[in-house]
Protein backbone atom coordinates (compact mmCIF):
# COMPACT_ATOMS: atom_id res chain seq x y z
CA UNK A 1 0.00 0.00 0.00
CA UNK A 2 1.23 3.19 -0.46
CA UNK A 3 3.77 3.26 -2.46
CA UNK A 4 5.76 6.14 -4.09
CA UNK A 5 8.73 6.81 -6.83
CA UNK A 6 13.87 -3.94 30.00
CA UNK A 7 13.72 -2.42 32.89
CA UNK A 8 16.59 -3.31 34.63
CA UNK A 9 16.07 -4.97 38.46
CA UNK A 10 13.74 -3.50 40.77
CA UNK A 11 14.96 -0.85 42.81
CA UNK A 12 17.50 0.29 40.16
CA UNK A 13 17.47 3.23 37.79
CA UNK A 14 15.35 2.29 34.62
CA UNK A 15 16.93 2.65 31.19
CA UNK A 16 14.77 4.94 28.66
CA UNK A 17 15.38 7.58 26.30
CA UNK A 18 15.24 11.15 27.34
CA UNK A 19 14.06 13.72 24.63
CA UNK A 20 14.10 18.17 25.87
CA UNK A 21 11.50 19.60 23.75
CA UNK A 22 10.36 22.90 23.30
CA UNK A 23 6.89 22.56 21.81
CA UNK A 24 5.72 25.08 19.35
CA UNK A 25 2.20 25.63 18.64
CA UNK A 26 1.12 26.32 14.77
CA UNK A 27 -1.75 26.02 13.83
CA UNK A 28 -3.26 22.50 13.47
CA UNK A 29 0.16 21.26 13.88
CA UNK A 30 2.45 21.67 17.22
CA UNK A 31 5.51 20.72 16.26
CA UNK A 32 8.84 19.58 18.53
CA UNK A 33 12.26 20.64 18.52
CA UNK A 34 15.12 20.62 20.82
CA UNK A 35 16.00 23.67 22.81
CA UNK A 36 18.22 24.47 26.23
CA UNK A 37 19.41 27.39 27.36
CA UNK A 38 23.06 26.27 27.71
CA UNK A 39 22.67 23.74 24.57
CA UNK A 40 25.77 22.68 21.91
CA UNK A 41 25.00 21.79 19.09
CA UNK A 42 25.96 18.67 17.79
CA UNK A 43 26.40 18.23 13.62
CA UNK A 44 25.90 14.57 13.05
CA UNK A 45 26.58 14.01 9.14
CA UNK A 46 26.58 10.43 9.44
CA UNK A 47 23.51 8.99 8.03
CA UNK A 48 20.70 8.24 10.11
CA UNK A 49 17.42 8.35 11.02
CA UNK A 50 15.65 11.14 12.83
CA UNK A 51 11.93 12.24 13.22
CA UNK A 52 11.09 15.44 10.65
CA UNK A 53 7.41 15.23 12.88
CA UNK A 54 7.59 13.83 16.57
CA UNK A 55 5.10 11.55 17.16
CA UNK A 56 1.81 12.31 19.67
CA UNK A 57 0.66 9.59 21.30
CA UNK A 58 -2.93 10.16 23.35
CA UNK A 59 -2.26 11.67 27.19
CA UNK A 60 -4.46 9.59 29.82
CA UNK A 61 -3.54 11.29 32.93
CA UNK A 62 -2.65 14.68 34.32
CA UNK A 63 -1.16 15.95 37.65
CA UNK A 64 1.02 19.25 38.24
CA UNK A 65 2.28 21.22 40.92
CA UNK A 66 0.72 24.44 39.57
CA UNK A 67 -0.79 25.73 36.35
CA UNK A 68 2.76 25.91 34.25
CA UNK A 69 4.09 22.88 36.01
CA UNK A 70 2.34 19.39 35.81
CA UNK A 71 3.23 15.92 34.25
CA UNK A 72 1.20 13.75 31.59
CA UNK A 73 1.11 10.19 31.20
CA UNK A 74 0.43 8.72 27.32
CA UNK A 75 0.34 5.59 25.54
CA UNK A 76 3.48 3.75 24.73
CA UNK A 77 5.43 4.57 27.97
CA UNK A 78 5.57 8.29 27.79
CA UNK A 79 5.63 11.07 30.42
CA UNK A 80 6.19 14.83 29.64
CA UNK A 81 6.69 17.47 32.18
CA UNK A 82 5.60 21.41 31.64
CA UNK A 83 7.37 23.42 33.32
CA UNK A 84 7.46 27.46 32.45
CA UNK A 85 6.81 26.78 28.74
CA UNK A 86 9.45 23.97 27.95
CA UNK A 87 8.66 20.46 27.94
CA UNK A 88 10.71 17.11 28.58
CA UNK A 89 10.03 14.04 27.32
CA UNK A 90 10.60 10.15 28.89
CA UNK A 91 10.04 7.15 27.14
CA UNK A 92 10.36 4.44 28.74
CA UNK A 93 11.77 1.29 27.19
CA UNK A 94 8.89 -1.56 27.10
CA UNK A 95 6.35 1.20 25.92
CA UNK A 96 3.51 -0.08 28.17
CA UNK A 97 0.47 2.55 28.05
CA UNK A 98 1.10 4.82 31.40
CA UNK A 99 -2.32 5.60 32.96
CA UNK A 100 -2.18 7.49 36.04
CA UNK A 101 -0.03 9.63 37.57
CA UNK A 102 -0.08 11.52 41.46
CA UNK A 103 2.67 13.38 43.62
CA UNK A 104 3.32 15.42 46.38
CA UNK A 105 6.13 17.38 44.82
CA UNK A 106 8.40 18.39 41.68
CA UNK A 107 10.32 15.91 43.00
CA UNK A 108 8.24 13.48 44.78
CA UNK A 109 5.83 11.93 41.28
CA UNK A 110 4.70 8.24 40.63
CA UNK A 111 3.03 6.95 37.32
CA UNK A 112 1.65 3.45 37.00
CA UNK A 113 0.28 2.03 33.36
CA UNK A 114 -0.15 -1.59 32.22
CA UNK A 115 1.81 -4.66 33.38
CA UNK A 116 2.34 -3.02 36.35
CA UNK A 117 4.42 -0.59 35.13
CA UNK A 118 5.62 1.99 37.78
CA UNK A 119 7.81 4.71 37.65
CA UNK A 120 8.94 6.81 40.84
CA UNK A 121 10.74 10.37 40.16
CA UNK A 122 12.99 12.30 42.47
CA UNK A 123 13.38 15.41 40.34
CA UNK A 124 16.39 14.26 38.49
CA UNK A 125 15.63 10.89 37.21
CA UNK A 126 12.81 8.26 36.97
CA UNK A 127 13.34 4.82 38.66
CA UNK A 128 11.18 1.51 38.14
CA UNK A 129 8.89 0.20 41.27
CA UNK A 130 7.75 -2.85 41.98
CA UNK A 131 4.48 -2.16 42.44
CA UNK A 132 3.76 -5.70 44.05
CA UNK A 133 1.54 -6.76 40.87
CA UNK A 134 2.22 -7.07 37.32
CA UNK A 135 -1.71 -6.78 36.27
CA UNK A 136 -2.66 -3.51 34.86
CA UNK A 137 -2.71 -0.19 36.95
CA UNK A 138 -5.07 2.48 36.12
CA UNK A 139 -5.69 4.91 38.70
CA UNK A 140 -3.28 6.15 41.81
CA UNK A 141 -4.02 8.97 44.61
CA UNK A 142 -2.48 9.43 48.02
CA UNK A 143 -2.11 11.48 50.88
CA UNK A 144 0.98 11.95 50.83
CA UNK A 145 3.66 10.01 49.76
CA UNK A 146 4.10 7.50 52.33
CA UNK A 147 0.64 6.64 51.90
CA UNK A 148 -0.26 6.16 48.46
CA UNK A 149 -3.01 3.35 46.93
CA UNK A 150 -2.91 2.40 43.24
CA UNK A 151 -5.66 0.08 41.62
CA UNK A 152 -6.42 -1.35 38.58
CA UNK A 153 -6.98 -4.82 37.01
CA UNK A 154 -8.66 -7.58 38.36
CA UNK A 155 -9.70 -5.37 41.94
CA UNK A 156 -6.15 -5.20 42.43
CA UNK A 157 -5.40 -2.61 45.05
CA UNK A 158 -1.36 -1.59 45.97
CA UNK A 159 -0.41 0.33 48.97
CA UNK A 160 2.29 2.30 48.96
CA UNK A 161 4.45 3.51 52.09
CA UNK A 162 7.75 5.38 50.35
CA UNK A 163 9.29 2.93 50.38
CA UNK A 164 7.93 -0.34 49.27
CA UNK A 165 4.47 -1.12 47.59
CA UNK A 166 2.25 -4.05 49.36
CA UNK A 167 -1.17 -5.56 47.88
CA UNK A 168 -4.19 -5.25 49.72
CA UNK A 169 -7.27 -6.99 49.91
CA UNK A 170 -10.21 -5.30 48.07
CA UNK A 171 -12.85 -7.52 48.14
CA UNK A 172 -13.50 -7.09 44.65
CA UNK A 173 -12.92 -8.81 41.87
CA UNK A 174 -14.01 -6.23 39.23
CA UNK A 175 -10.96 -3.93 37.20
CA UNK A 176 -10.73 -0.64 38.91
CA UNK A 177 -10.40 2.68 37.15
CA UNK A 178 -10.20 5.60 39.41
CA UNK A 179 -9.44 6.29 43.21
CA UNK A 180 -9.79 9.44 45.22
CA UNK A 181 -10.61 10.56 48.57
CA UNK A 182 -10.28 13.01 51.72
CA UNK A 183 -7.84 11.39 54.20
CA UNK A 184 -6.16 8.16 55.33
CA UNK A 185 -9.47 6.74 56.55
CA UNK A 186 -11.96 8.05 54.29
CA UNK A 187 -11.01 6.73 50.22
CA UNK A 188 -13.07 5.19 47.18
CA UNK A 189 -11.97 3.69 44.47
CA UNK A 190 -14.80 2.82 41.01
CA UNK A 191 -14.52 0.42 38.33
CA UNK A 192 -16.42 -2.16 35.64
CA UNK A 193 -19.76 -2.95 36.41
CA UNK A 194 -20.83 0.10 38.21
CA UNK A 195 -18.13 -1.21 41.26
CA UNK A 196 -17.41 1.66 44.35
CA UNK A 197 -15.55 0.34 47.60
CA UNK A 198 -14.45 2.61 49.95
CA UNK A 199 -11.34 2.60 52.65
CA UNK A 200 -11.93 3.39 56.17
CA UNK A 201 -8.11 3.09 57.33
CA UNK A 202 -8.47 -0.72 57.84
CA UNK A 203 -10.73 -2.02 54.70
CA UNK A 204 -12.61 -1.86 51.38
CA UNK A 205 -15.96 -2.15 51.77
CA UNK A 206 -18.14 -2.61 48.46
CA UNK A 207 -21.08 0.26 48.18
CA UNK A 208 -24.19 -0.35 46.56
CA UNK A 209 -24.11 2.00 43.47
CA UNK A 210 -27.31 1.82 41.84
CA UNK A 211 -25.79 0.82 38.59
CA UNK A 212 -23.96 -1.56 36.35
CA UNK A 213 -22.44 0.99 34.26
CA UNK A 214 -18.59 1.29 34.08
CA UNK A 215 -17.18 3.87 36.39
CA UNK A 216 -14.22 5.39 35.48
CA UNK A 217 -13.29 8.63 37.63
CA UNK A 218 -14.53 9.84 41.13
CA UNK A 219 -13.59 12.77 42.77
CA UNK A 220 -15.11 15.04 45.88
CA UNK A 221 -15.56 18.81 46.77
CA UNK A 222 -16.64 17.25 50.88
CA UNK A 223 -16.97 13.51 52.20
CA UNK A 224 -20.67 14.67 51.49
CA UNK A 225 -20.47 15.70 47.92
CA UNK A 226 -18.58 13.01 45.73
CA UNK A 227 -19.23 12.40 42.09
CA UNK A 228 -18.73 9.16 39.82
CA UNK A 229 -18.68 9.12 36.42
CA UNK A 230 -18.53 6.66 33.56
CA UNK A 231 -19.59 4.99 30.50
CA UNK A 232 -22.83 6.09 28.77
CA UNK A 233 -23.12 9.53 30.14
CA UNK A 234 -23.25 7.56 33.83
CA UNK A 235 -22.89 10.29 37.06
CA UNK A 236 -22.86 9.77 40.27
CA UNK A 237 -23.40 11.60 43.46
CA UNK A 238 -23.09 10.63 47.17
CA UNK A 239 -24.42 12.95 49.51
CA UNK A 240 -22.56 11.31 52.56
CA UNK A 241 -25.58 8.42 52.62
CA UNK A 242 -25.77 7.00 49.44
CA UNK A 243 -25.01 6.93 45.46
CA UNK A 244 -27.74 8.35 43.35
CA UNK A 245 -28.02 9.21 39.61
CA UNK A 246 -28.11 12.15 38.04
CA UNK A 247 -28.90 12.93 34.25
CA UNK A 248 -25.63 14.24 31.99
CA UNK A 249 -28.03 14.28 28.84
CA UNK A 250 -25.05 12.49 27.24
CA UNK A 251 -24.89 8.93 25.82
CA UNK A 252 -20.81 9.74 25.55
CA UNK A 253 -18.68 8.09 27.87
CA UNK A 254 -17.23 10.32 30.94
CA UNK A 255 -13.40 9.94 31.36
CA UNK A 256 -13.06 12.02 34.33
CA UNK A 257 -14.73 14.31 36.80
CA UNK A 258 -12.89 17.49 39.09
CA UNK A 259 -13.61 20.68 40.07
CA UNK A 260 -12.54 23.92 41.66
CA UNK A 261 -12.93 25.22 44.91
CA UNK A 262 -16.38 27.85 44.93
CA UNK A 263 -16.56 26.69 41.48
CA UNK A 264 -19.14 23.91 39.83
CA UNK A 265 -17.62 20.77 39.03
CA UNK A 266 -16.93 19.60 35.56
CA UNK A 267 -16.70 16.09 33.61
CA UNK A 268 -15.59 15.72 30.13
CA UNK A 269 -15.48 12.47 27.91
CA UNK A 270 -15.66 11.41 24.67
CA UNK A 271 -16.57 13.63 21.49
CA UNK A 272 -15.47 16.67 23.45
CA UNK A 273 -18.04 16.07 25.79
CA UNK A 274 -17.65 18.72 28.59
CA UNK A 275 -20.43 19.05 31.54
CA UNK A 276 -20.56 21.64 33.70
CA UNK A 277 -23.14 20.66 36.90
CA UNK A 278 -24.83 23.97 37.81
CA UNK A 279 -28.10 24.28 40.16
CA UNK A 280 -28.18 20.93 40.13
CA UNK A 281 -28.32 19.98 36.72
CA UNK A 282 -25.64 19.33 34.25
CA UNK A 283 -25.25 21.47 30.94
CA UNK A 284 -23.26 20.22 28.28
CA UNK A 285 -21.39 21.73 25.45
CA UNK A 286 -18.47 20.30 22.94
CA UNK A 287 -14.94 21.34 22.78
CA UNK A 288 -11.95 20.11 21.42
CA UNK A 289 -13.10 20.09 17.95
CA UNK A 290 -14.98 16.71 19.17
CA UNK A 291 -11.83 14.96 20.15
CA UNK A 292 -11.79 12.27 23.55
CA UNK A 293 -11.12 14.09 26.67
CA UNK A 294 -9.26 11.64 29.17
CA UNK A 295 -7.40 13.39 31.82
CA UNK A 296 -8.05 15.97 34.04
CA UNK A 297 -6.28 18.12 37.42
CA UNK A 298 -7.04 21.17 39.10
CA UNK A 299 -4.38 23.22 40.97
CA UNK A 300 -6.95 23.52 43.69
CA UNK A 301 -7.46 27.16 43.20
CA UNK A 302 -7.90 28.48 39.96
CA UNK A 303 -7.11 26.60 37.03
CA UNK A 304 -7.59 23.24 35.41
CA UNK A 305 -5.84 21.49 32.99
CA UNK A 306 -7.58 18.67 30.41
CA UNK A 307 -5.50 16.26 28.20
CA UNK A 308 -6.44 13.73 25.80
CA UNK A 309 -6.21 12.23 21.99
CA UNK A 310 -3.38 12.47 20.44
CA UNK A 311 -1.46 14.94 22.34
CA UNK A 312 -3.70 17.92 23.23
CA UNK A 313 -3.55 19.55 26.55
CA UNK A 314 -5.53 22.64 27.65
CA UNK A 315 -5.50 24.91 30.30
CA UNK A 316 -8.76 26.87 31.86
CA UNK A 317 -7.90 29.81 33.90
CA UNK A 318 -11.00 31.78 34.10
CA UNK A 319 -13.26 31.84 31.18
CA UNK A 320 -11.52 30.43 28.16
CA UNK A 321 -9.43 27.66 26.87
CA UNK A 322 -6.07 27.89 26.41
CA UNK A 323 -4.56 25.17 23.67
CA UNK A 324 -1.18 23.99 25.55
CA UNK A 325 -0.57 21.75 23.33
CA UNK A 326 -2.93 21.06 19.89
CA UNK A 327 -1.15 17.78 19.27
CA UNK A 328 -1.79 15.88 15.82
CA UNK A 329 -5.33 14.45 14.75
CA UNK A 330 -3.90 12.40 12.12
CA UNK A 331 -2.41 9.15 11.29
CA UNK A 332 -0.51 9.39 7.98
CA UNK A 333 -0.73 7.11 5.41
CA UNK A 334 1.29 8.04 2.02
CA UNK A 335 4.07 10.34 1.28
CA UNK A 336 5.49 11.71 -1.93
CA UNK A 337 9.06 12.92 -2.33
CA UNK A 338 9.22 14.65 -5.66
CA UNK A 339 12.55 16.36 -5.17
CA UNK A 340 15.46 17.17 -2.77
CA UNK A 341 13.38 19.92 -1.05
CA UNK A 342 9.70 18.85 -0.51
CA UNK A 343 8.12 15.85 0.91
CA UNK A 344 4.45 15.52 1.40
CA UNK A 345 2.56 13.25 3.59
CA UNK A 346 -1.53 12.41 3.51
CA UNK A 347 -3.46 10.59 6.21
CA UNK A 348 -6.74 10.67 7.97
CA UNK A 349 -8.57 13.29 9.27
CA UNK A 350 -8.00 15.45 6.25
CA UNK A 351 -4.66 15.59 6.66
CA UNK A 352 -2.18 17.01 3.73
CA UNK A 353 1.44 17.99 5.67
CA UNK A 354 3.91 20.07 3.19
CA UNK A 355 7.41 20.07 4.86
CA UNK A 356 8.39 24.19 4.93
CA UNK A 357 11.80 23.89 6.53
CA UNK A 358 11.03 25.37 9.54
CA UNK A 359 8.32 21.96 9.90
CA UNK A 360 5.15 21.19 8.63
CA UNK A 361 1.85 23.18 6.98
CA UNK A 362 -1.63 21.76 6.11
CA UNK A 363 -2.23 22.60 2.86
CA UNK A 364 -5.61 20.39 2.52
CA UNK A 365 -8.71 20.87 0.77
CA UNK A 366 -11.56 22.43 3.05
CA UNK A 367 -13.85 18.87 2.50
CA UNK A 368 -14.89 17.19 6.11
CA UNK A 369 -14.93 13.82 7.06
CA UNK A 370 -12.33 12.45 4.67
CA UNK A 371 -9.30 10.30 5.24
CA UNK A 372 -6.35 10.34 2.39
CA UNK A 373 -4.49 7.31 1.46
CA UNK A 374 -2.65 7.92 -1.78
CA UNK A 375 -0.71 10.45 -3.05
CA UNK A 376 1.14 10.85 -6.67
CA UNK A 377 2.40 13.74 -9.02
CA UNK A 378 4.32 15.05 -11.07
CA UNK A 379 6.27 17.64 -9.06
CA UNK A 380 5.42 19.24 -5.50
CA UNK A 381 3.32 22.15 -7.45
CA UNK A 382 0.94 19.46 -9.49
CA UNK A 383 -0.31 16.22 -7.43
CA UNK A 384 -2.77 14.50 -7.14
CA UNK A 385 -4.06 12.70 -3.73
CA UNK A 386 -7.59 10.35 -2.96
CA UNK A 387 -9.26 9.08 0.07
CA UNK A 388 -12.49 7.36 1.19
CA UNK A 389 -16.20 8.12 -0.60
CA UNK A 390 -14.52 8.55 -4.08
CA UNK A 391 -12.76 11.44 -2.94
CA UNK A 392 -10.10 12.44 -5.52
CA UNK A 393 -8.03 16.15 -5.21
CA UNK A 394 -5.40 17.85 -7.28
CA UNK A 395 -3.10 20.21 -6.02
CA UNK A 396 -1.71 23.16 -8.47
CA UNK A 397 0.90 25.91 -7.04
CA UNK A 398 -1.49 29.29 -7.24
CA UNK A 399 -4.62 27.48 -8.26
CA UNK A 400 -7.27 26.04 -5.76
CA UNK A 401 -7.64 22.68 -5.15
CA UNK A 402 -9.33 20.59 -8.00
CA UNK A 403 -12.10 18.28 -6.53
CA UNK A 404 -13.53 15.17 -7.86
CA UNK A 405 -16.69 13.31 -6.36
CA UNK A 406 -17.43 9.95 -7.89
CA UNK A 407 -20.61 8.75 -8.40
CA UNK A 408 -19.69 5.29 -7.01
CA UNK A 409 -17.98 6.27 -3.37
CA UNK A 410 -15.59 3.50 -3.18
CA UNK A 411 -12.84 3.79 -1.03
CA UNK A 412 -9.76 4.81 -2.96
CA UNK A 413 -6.14 3.51 -1.23
CA UNK A 414 -3.68 4.07 -4.27
CA UNK A 415 -2.94 6.51 -6.81
CA UNK A 416 -0.11 6.29 -9.73
CA UNK A 417 0.39 7.35 -12.99
CA UNK A 418 3.09 7.85 -15.89
CA UNK A 419 1.81 11.75 -16.74
CA UNK A 420 -0.74 14.08 -15.76
CA UNK A 421 -2.92 12.61 -18.45
CA UNK A 422 -2.47 8.79 -17.48
CA UNK A 423 -3.24 7.99 -14.36
CA UNK A 424 -4.62 5.31 -12.34
CA UNK A 425 -6.90 5.21 -8.66
CA UNK A 426 -7.00 1.79 -7.07
CA UNK A 427 -9.23 0.94 -3.92
CA UNK A 428 -12.50 -1.24 -2.72
CA UNK A 429 -14.40 -3.80 -4.09
CA UNK A 430 -11.38 -3.72 -7.05
CA UNK A 431 -12.36 -0.81 -8.13
CA UNK A 432 -9.88 0.61 -11.05
CA UNK A 433 -10.04 4.23 -12.09
CA UNK A 434 -8.50 5.82 -14.88
CA UNK A 435 -7.20 10.15 -15.62
CA UNK A 436 -6.77 10.80 -19.08
CA UNK A 437 -6.06 14.05 -18.29
CA UNK A 438 -9.79 15.29 -18.48
CA UNK A 439 -12.12 12.77 -16.96
CA UNK A 440 -12.17 9.88 -14.69
CA UNK A 441 -13.66 6.67 -15.38
CA UNK A 442 -14.14 3.40 -14.48
CA UNK A 443 -11.90 0.22 -15.54
CA UNK A 444 -13.28 -3.07 -15.96
CA UNK A 445 -11.54 -4.92 -13.50
CA UNK A 446 -10.95 -8.68 -13.26
CA UNK A 447 -11.60 -9.04 -9.35
CA UNK A 448 -13.81 -7.96 -6.75
CA UNK A 449 -11.09 -8.08 -3.93
CA UNK A 450 -9.84 -4.64 -2.63
CA UNK A 451 -6.88 -2.95 -4.03
CA UNK A 452 -4.39 -1.92 -1.82
CA UNK A 453 -1.72 -0.28 -4.02
CA UNK A 454 -0.89 0.26 -7.88
CA UNK A 455 2.52 1.06 -9.68
CA UNK A 456 3.74 0.16 -12.97
CA UNK A 457 6.35 0.73 -15.49
CA UNK A 458 4.46 2.34 -18.01
CA UNK A 459 1.11 3.13 -19.81
CA UNK A 460 0.98 -0.43 -20.57
CA UNK A 461 2.60 -2.31 -17.85
CA UNK A 462 0.87 -2.01 -14.28
CA UNK A 463 0.14 -3.71 -11.77
CA UNK A 464 -2.17 -3.54 -8.77
CA UNK A 465 -2.27 -6.07 -5.54
CA UNK A 466 -4.54 -6.50 -2.37
CA UNK A 467 -6.48 -8.59 -0.34
CA UNK A 468 -6.31 -12.23 -0.20
CA UNK A 469 -3.35 -12.49 -2.42
CA UNK A 470 -4.97 -10.95 -5.21
CA UNK A 471 -2.40 -9.37 -8.42
CA UNK A 472 -3.24 -8.08 -11.64
CA UNK A 473 -1.80 -6.40 -14.27
CA UNK A 474 -2.56 -4.07 -17.51
CA UNK A 475 -0.88 -4.11 -20.77
CA UNK A 476 -2.71 -1.18 -21.74
CA UNK A 477 -5.76 -2.66 -23.05
CA UNK A 478 -7.42 -4.99 -20.52
CA UNK A 479 -6.56 -5.94 -16.79
CA UNK A 480 -5.98 -9.28 -16.06
CA UNK A 481 -5.40 -11.37 -12.66
CA UNK A 482 -1.78 -12.96 -12.06
CA UNK A 483 -1.63 -16.00 -10.10
CA UNK A 484 0.17 -15.26 -6.95
CA UNK A 485 0.11 -19.21 -5.30
CA UNK A 486 -1.02 -17.17 -1.93
CA UNK A 487 -3.78 -16.09 0.35
CA UNK A 488 -1.93 -13.46 2.09
CA UNK A 489 -3.23 -10.13 1.92
CA UNK A 490 -0.66 -7.88 -0.29
CA UNK A 491 -0.39 -4.14 0.66
CA UNK A 492 2.76 -2.74 -2.09
CA UNK A 493 3.87 -3.06 -5.38
CA UNK A 494 6.78 -1.29 -7.06
CA UNK A 495 8.67 -2.37 -9.89
CA UNK A 496 12.52 -1.82 -10.48
CA UNK A 497 14.28 -0.34 -13.44
CA UNK A 498 15.52 -3.68 -14.92
CA UNK A 499 12.17 -5.70 -14.97
CA UNK A 500 11.54 -7.25 -11.71
CA UNK A 501 8.41 -6.67 -9.69
CA UNK A 502 8.48 -6.36 -5.76
CA UNK A 503 5.20 -7.28 -3.75
CA UNK A 504 4.90 -7.33 -0.16
CA UNK A 505 2.08 -7.79 2.57
CA UNK A 506 0.78 -9.41 5.69
CA UNK A 507 3.29 -11.68 7.71
CA UNK A 508 6.83 -10.20 6.32
CA UNK A 509 5.65 -11.42 3.26
CA UNK A 510 7.77 -10.69 -0.25
CA UNK A 511 7.53 -12.05 -3.87
CA UNK A 512 9.94 -11.22 -6.40
CA UNK A 513 9.20 -12.00 -10.21
CA UNK A 514 7.74 -11.06 -13.37
CA UNK A 515 4.14 -11.93 -12.55
CA UNK A 516 4.26 -14.26 -15.32
CA UNK A 517 5.46 -17.53 -16.69
CA UNK A 518 5.81 -20.88 -14.97
CA UNK A 519 7.63 -19.51 -11.94
CA UNK A 520 6.41 -15.82 -11.40
CA UNK A 521 7.10 -15.77 -8.22
CA UNK A 522 9.66 -16.16 -5.75
CA UNK A 523 9.14 -16.00 -2.05
CA UNK A 524 11.94 -14.28 -0.43
CA UNK A 525 12.83 -14.29 3.86
CA UNK A 526 12.76 -10.66 4.72
CA UNK A 527 13.74 -11.59 8.63
CA UNK A 528 10.71 -10.07 10.17
CA UNK A 529 6.80 -11.71 10.24
CA UNK A 530 5.74 -7.98 10.97
CA UNK A 531 3.35 -6.80 8.59
CA UNK A 532 4.68 -4.50 5.50
CA UNK A 533 2.45 -2.02 3.99
CA UNK A 534 4.72 -0.76 1.21
CA UNK A 535 7.47 -0.62 -1.05
CA UNK A 536 9.31 1.56 -2.85
CA UNK A 537 12.62 2.07 -4.67
CA UNK A 538 15.37 3.97 -6.66
CA UNK A 539 16.71 4.48 -9.63
CA UNK A 540 19.40 2.06 -9.58
CA UNK A 541 16.99 -0.51 -8.24
CA UNK A 542 17.47 -0.20 -4.59
CA UNK A 543 13.98 -1.48 -2.89
CA UNK A 544 12.71 -0.19 0.32
CA UNK A 545 10.28 -1.70 2.14
CA UNK A 546 8.12 -0.25 6.00
CA UNK A 547 5.50 -1.98 8.35
CA UNK A 548 4.31 -2.63 11.83
CA UNK A 549 6.57 -1.88 14.98
CA UNK A 550 8.42 0.93 12.95
CA UNK A 551 10.04 -2.03 10.40
CA UNK A 552 12.07 -0.80 7.56
CA UNK A 553 13.94 -3.02 5.18
CA UNK A 554 16.58 -2.77 2.17
CA UNK A 555 17.06 -5.15 -0.41
CA UNK A 556 19.78 -4.54 -3.34
CA UNK A 557 19.69 -7.97 -5.28
CA UNK A 558 18.60 -11.28 -2.76
CA UNK A 559 18.96 -10.98 0.61
CA UNK A 560 16.31 -8.08 2.31
CA UNK A 561 18.25 -6.38 5.25
CA UNK A 562 16.56 -4.51 8.49
CA UNK A 563 17.86 -0.95 8.90
CA UNK A 564 16.91 -0.11 12.71
CA UNK A 565 14.76 2.87 13.32
CA UNK A 566 14.57 3.20 16.67
CA UNK A 567 11.04 3.57 16.27
CA UNK A 568 8.17 0.90 17.11
CA UNK A 569 5.00 2.99 15.45
CA UNK A 570 3.64 1.49 12.66
CA UNK A 571 4.93 2.90 9.58
CA UNK A 572 2.76 2.72 6.26
CA UNK A 573 4.16 4.27 3.79
CA UNK A 574 7.57 4.71 2.50
CA UNK A 575 9.24 7.59 -0.47
CA UNK A 576 13.12 7.83 -2.06
CA UNK A 577 13.84 11.57 -3.37
CA UNK A 578 15.77 12.14 -6.03
CA UNK A 579 18.92 12.44 -3.73
CA UNK A 580 18.43 9.17 -1.95
CA UNK A 581 17.05 10.44 0.80
CA UNK A 582 14.50 8.36 2.31
CA UNK A 583 11.16 9.16 4.00
CA UNK A 584 8.90 7.53 5.97
CA UNK A 585 5.30 7.81 7.57
CA UNK A 586 2.91 6.17 9.68
CA UNK A 587 0.61 6.24 13.41
CA UNK A 588 0.76 9.29 15.61
CA UNK A 589 2.01 11.77 12.87
CA UNK A 590 5.57 10.05 12.96
CA UNK A 591 8.00 11.29 10.06
CA UNK A 592 11.21 9.63 9.51
CA UNK A 593 13.94 10.93 7.52
CA UNK A 594 17.31 8.66 6.29
CA UNK A 595 19.63 11.04 4.75
CA UNK A 596 22.78 8.91 3.15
Amino acid sequence: MHNNCGISAFGRRTRLWLRSVLFVVLTGIAMAGCSSDDAVQVVDKAPAWRQSLAPEYTHRAVWGVSSTHFFVTSEKGVVKRYMNGDWTTWNFEYFQSLRAVWGEGADQVLVVGESGACYQYDGTDWTSRYPGTYRDLLGIWGTDFDNVYAVGENGVVSHFDGEDWTLQDSGVTETLYSIWGFAADDIYAVGRGGTIIHYDGTDWSPMASGTVQALDSVWGLTPDNVYAVGSLGTILRFDGNSWTSESSGRLDRLWSVRGLPGEPPVAIGANGTYLTRVGGQWQSETIAQGRYLYGLWDDGDSALVLVGFNGLIMSLSGPAWQTVNQGHTHWLTDVFAPDCDNVIAVGKKGAVLQSTGAGWLNIAPNLSGVDYAGIWGESADDFFIVGNGGVIARYQTGRPWTIWQLQNPVNLEDIWGTSNGNIFAVGSGGAIMHYDGSVWEEMDSPTTRSLSAVQGRGPSDVFAVGLGGTAVHFDGITWSNLETNTQTSLNGVWCRPEGEVVVVGADGLALHGSGSGPTPWEVRSTGTVFPLFAVTGTQDGIAYAVGQSGVVLRNEGEAWEIMPTGEHDQLDAIAVDPCGGVHCVGYWSLILGYTN
